[in-house]
């Protein structure tokens, strides 16, 4: 960037004989026109210096020793009437009034956007004069006027991040980022983070409105009655040694019954052998008759 700083520039104001009020408004216009740089050459090659004077008479403003040449422009700004249309009762006025009245760019009258950026550029380098805080280089004090924090050196206003600056015998004006575009995504980003908590909220309640009506427990309950395969091996497990038990009753049960059957029918069996028996003996105390013998 230029080899010269914003406190130089404003001191050569002044020694060229600017009240404190009209180098503050000649300084804004300054950062909109070129970031204070010297060297800065634009307007396909036709404007020259920290105030873009325009013409080819110009051209010698710009030799490559941003030190003279600051010097040589300041002298320039004064002696085609500058300083007196630098006059306002304060540094925003005097960067307006020098605005419309010496840069007469095509949006530098009341009310248009370039004339609007020069005015608010007055309250930067108001500050810095107030201050006594100074940036350390042009390039710095295009990005604190740009809008505080930005890295922007473009001398577009509306630039975020870009760059502004001479190159050879043109000048460049690149602005990558707009400050609107880091707007938006600001905003959106709020917004996607907003939803977020809200939505977060929302599960919570949510759980609680569930818990405190009791569908917690019914859900419980109800999953409790599938059988998922851990709860059917807890079931088997502890059903075992019962279905033992139950099995060895029925099994000893069975055996007694077998066994009354077997004796009762070893009982009926000997009764009727000793039925049998009984039967077959001759009387007591009683002789059969001889049979009949049966004549020849």
């Amino acid at each position: 960037m230029a080899g010269v700083t914003p406190r130089q520039i404003y001191q050569a104001l002044i020694n060229a004989g600017a009240s404190t009020t009209q180098a503050i408004g000649i300084m804004a216009n300054g950062i909109a026109e070129s970031g204070l740089n010297p060297e800065a050459v634009g307007d396909q090659g036709t404007s020259f210096g920290i105030w873009q004077q325009h013409g080819g008479q110009y051209s010698t403003l710009v030799t490559g020793n941003p030190a003279a040449d600051m010097q040589a422009q300041v002298r320039v700004v004064a002696r085609n009437g500058g300083f007196a249309a630098a006059s306002g009762a304060n540094g925003a006025q005097a960067a307006g009034n020098f605005s419309a009245r010496y840069e007469r760019c095509t949006t530098c009258q009341p009310g248009q956007s370039s004339y609007n950026q020069r005015v608010a550029n007055a309250a930067t380098v108001a500050g810095w004069v107030s201050s006594g805080k100074w940036p350390t280089s042009a390039g710095s004090a295009t990005a604190a006027a740009a809008g505080g924090g930005s890295t922007s050196n473009s001398s577009d206003p509306t630039c975020a991040w870009g760059f502004s600056g001479s190159l050879v015998v043109t000048s460049v004006n690149i602005c990558v980022v707009k400050k609107t575009t880091i707007r938006h995504a600001a905003g959106i980003l709020a917004m996607l983070s907003g939803g977020s908590v809200v939505l977060v909220g929302a599960v919570i309640l949510a759980a609680s409105a569930f818990q405190r009506t009791g569908a917690q427990r019914a859900v419980s309950n109800a999953v409790g009655l599938v059988p998922t395969p851990a709860a059917q091996t807890a079931s088997r497990a502890i059903a075992s040694p019962r279905a033992a038990a139950g099995q060895r009753v029925r099994r000893q049960a069975g055996e007694k019954r077998a066994a009354e059957r077997k004796s009762a029918a070893e009982t009926r069996a000997a009764e009727r052998k000793s039925a049998a028996e009984t039967r077959q003996q001759p009387p007591k105390g009683k002789h059969a008759k001889p049979p009949k013998k049966v004549a020849a």
